[in-house]
């Protein structure tokens, strides 16, 4: 099911990439091919799969995020987001977005977050304490 806000590259004959911007009841979608438009949910990754809400959180979480000019700050930024969103499931989807700008950004900056929480059960080479 479509979401207001996702990115159709194509449609039939319409080769300009826009966004849904409305969602009738017989239905069919408008497509808005303004570059604005697809800007307004698109500004740092393709959000397809987001809901509306979704897309607006994610793209407020990097508008804060991106006012940092070094990409050391903005991967350690996201991870900080990923880590107090991920604790509520209904953020899995933002959350697997915000993962997957920050693994852009690693191999932009070639750097890693210099902290982050990972669950202890899945590291490699740990015995298991009795605590």
């Amino acid at each position: 099911m479509p979401h207001i806000g996702d990115l159709i590259s194509k449609a039939g004959i319409y080769t300009n990439p826009g966004v849904i911007t409305e969602k009738k009841e017989d239905g069919t979608v408008v497509i808005d091919t303004e570059p604005m438009s697809v800007n307004k949910y698109h500004r740092y990754t393709n959000t397809t799969g987001l809901n509306e809400d979704e897309k607006n959180k994610f793209n407020g979480i990097l508008d804060q995020i991106y006012t940092k000019e070094d990409d050391v700050e903005k991967i350690q930024g996201i991870q900080q987001n990923i880590d107090t969103l991920k604790v509520d499931p209904q953020n899995q989807k933002i959350v697997q977005y915000l993962r997957n700008q920050q693994a852009f950004l690693i191999r932009q900056a070639k750097n890693l977050p210099r902290t982050y929480n990972y669950d202890a059960s899945n590291l490699r080479g740990m015995k298991p304490t009795n605590e």
